[in-house]
């Protein structure tokens, strides 16, 4: 039975460079759509949708070094390859797993205010060319944007367009 879920540890790879004792949070990306109302001969306006939006996830560091900053340092035009894994237990004991996979760009690279006494953040934010997201081992979202290749929940949205297009 799926229950409430405790996180007790996170992991996180950045090219791979092990990340773990750095990470602070990750926001994994939003999937989002563009709608567009359909009204012909209707009271009520119904929505459909037309695209999904641009993919962004968000990794907030703390204590970020020169290690990782080279790490980012890829030659243009090249993806930054992010793991990032997280476990714990739901409230009947059983142990849960996720694993978010995220390939792409970075598009911008901040730091928190300097303060005394306080830890350094980096926050890195990247535009999504792949994501991919495990849950328990079973793949439940599986997004490339150059393959148009659209898994949510276990369903391959864009399958029969791909098909139909004779794309893979």
């Amino acid at each position: 039975m799926f229950t409430n879920r405790v996180r007790q540890a996170i992991a996180a790879t950045l090219q791979g460079l092990p990340l773990s004792a750095t990470v602070e949070d990750f926001t994994p990306p939003k999937i989002d759509f563009d709608m567009e109302p359909m009204t012909g001969g209707r009271f009520i306006a119904e929505e459909m949708a037309k695209s999904g939006k641009a993919l962004n996830a968000t990794l907030n560091l703390q204590g970020t070094g020169p290690e990782i900053m080279l790490a980012l340092g890829v030659k243009l035009g090249e993806d930054i390859l992010l793991n990032v894994r997280e476990a714990g237990q739901d409230q009947d004991g059983n142990t849960w797993f996720t694993y978010h996979t995220v390939g792409g760009k970075l598009k911008s690279l901040g730091e928190a205010k300097l303060k005394m006494g306080e830890k350094s953040i980096t926050t890195l934010e990247l535009s999504c060319r792949t994501y991919n997201r495990l849950e328990n081992g079973v793949p439940v979202i599986d997004i490339d944007v150059r393959t148009q290749k659209f898994v949510l929940n276990g369903v391959d949205i864009l399958g029969d367009a791909r098909r139909a297009v004779l794309l893979p």
